[in-house]
């Protein structure tokens, strides 16, 4: 009998799904299909953790638009060009996406709990920076920790 295309051991393929196969294949189908038909049900742990990222992006995207309101009266109280209001929105989303990469090392040479410690420490740190900035540097100082905060 010759090979059937795709076989690399030389044996053939059967040509239909029940036919000479013995009982122990016709089980091991079976048993496959009934597999397939089985519904898992999903584990409470991943429903909870679906929760929290949905939330952490949503709040990521809620401190976009706070600051973006903010603006208004940190335009005035800062005297800022249009390029320092750039800066100060997108800073914090630029270093976010530096220190998510950093984040990946960190977790491997650390694990996960010193480094959501560590990113939860950060982004106090820049919370408190921003509420007592006196200047337009120490703001933009205080936006580049928080977004170091987020992206760790």
């Amino acid at each position: 009998m010759a090979p059937s295309a795709g076989s690399s051991n030389g044996q053939s393929r059967p040509r239909k799904l029940t036919g000479d196969n013995s009982d122990d294949e016709k089980m091991d189908l079976h048993l496959k299909l009934d597999d397939l038909n089985s519904r898992t049900q999903t584990p409470t742990f991943i429903f909870i953790l679906t929760f929290f990222a949905a939330l952490g992006g949503f709040l990521f995207g809620y401190d976009t638009g706070v600051i973006s309101g903010a603006m208004i009266l940190l335009r005035n109280s800062f005297s800022l060009s249009s390029v320092w209001q750039e800066l100060i929105v997108s800073v914090t989303i630029a270093a976010a996406a530096i220190f998510a990469l950093i984040g990946g090392f960190l977790n491997d040479r650390l694990g996960r709990r010193p480094v959501i410690m560590g990113a939860s420490l950060l982004f106090t740190l820049g919370s408190i920076m921003m509420a007592v900035s006196k200047d337009k540097f120490a703001l933009l100082a205080g936006r580049v920790v928080v977004g170091a905060g987020i992206g760790e």
